[in-house]
């Protein structure tokens, strides 16, 4: 029962700091920026309609419209001061649609997608405040995306497979380092015992 009502407690505690950061970001935010937040929708669509009109543009002019959420989602980004916030996705898809429509530049720059699910391992490893961490999220990531780099850019689908070894090699590196790291402490402290891999802590990779 008392961990019910620490439950509801920081859920009130969350929604009182919500409430803060509006009424904060309301009070100072300039009138510039209050004006183009209310009017930027219809200088869209305007902006839209001239760009037909008088460019005959209205495909990939339609385009334009992604400005609208990406917008709002960078304001909530900035109000909140959260970098997962930051509307990664819709930046992607817009630029990789821009890509494709104006240049023609569909294949190979779909890669350009690997970039999302990236920048959230590495937003997610920041918070834990380990940049090895980021790194060991990256290294499968990073590897299919060589992969597909050289097979599509060079037409090296083989050998260019031998990549993927990259990623049990790096991970058994990693995993003998600690054991090393802990067998010295071992010895230094003037133990016999082993300690495996499995048992270091995550502040090793620091």
């Amino acid at each position: 029962m008392d961990e019910f009502f620490e439950k509801i407690k920081r859920g009130k505690k969350k929604v009182e700091k919500f409430e803060e950061e509006e009424r904060r970001f309301r009070r100072v935010t300039p009138l510039p920026i209050m004006l183009l937040n209310d009017a930027l929708p219809l200088m869209v669509a305007v902006a839209y309609v001239l760009i037909g009109v008088l460019g005959s543009l209205w495909h990939p002019g339609w385009l334009i419209f992604l400005l609208i959420p990406t917008y709002y989602l960078i304001i909530e980004c900035v109000k909140h001061k959260s970098a997962a916030a930051f509307p990664i996705a819709l930046v992607v898809t817009g630029v990789y649609l821009c890509l494709g429509f104006i240049a023609g530049l569909w294949h190979p720059y779909w890669v350009l997608f690997f970039i999302i699910p990236i920048y959230y391992m590495i937003v997610a490893a920041i918070k834990g405040g380990s940049w090895a961490k980021v790194f060991d999220l990256l290294v499968p990531a990073l590897t299919v995306a060589g992969f597909l780099l050289v097979g599509f850019l060079a037409n090296a689908w083989h050998p260019g497979w031998v990549i993927f070894f990259a990623i049990p090699l790096y991970y058994e590196f990693k995993s003998t380092v600690k054991k090393y790291r802990w067998q010295k402490k071992a010895q230094e402290n003037g133990t016999t015992y082993q300690i495996s891999a499995d048992d270091i802590e995550d502040k090793d990779d620091d």
